[in-house]
């Protein structure tokens, strides 16, 4: 009988910049959520108006039951 890994699980977070906000201060943001939250870059857009949204994707990590 073959071996299933299990399935890796993530959640989204969806942030928004206004074309106001500076390049190098969401790039911050988004570094600061990198290292300190260990979200990952999933989707990046930019629209027709200038808002920048970006989607964060993290793992979820399963709970071990310990017996």
């Amino acid at each position: 009988m073959k071996r299933q890994r299990p399935r890796m699980t993530y959640e989204f977070r969806k942030v928004s910049f206004s074309r106001d906000v500076p390049r190098s201060v969401s790039l911050q943001e988004l570094n600061d959520e990198a290292e300190y939250d260990k979200w990952e870059l999933a989707r990046a857009r930019i629209s027709v108006g200038g808002v920048r949204t970006v989607w964060l994707r993290r793992k979820i990590m399963p709970l071990t039951q310990s017996a």
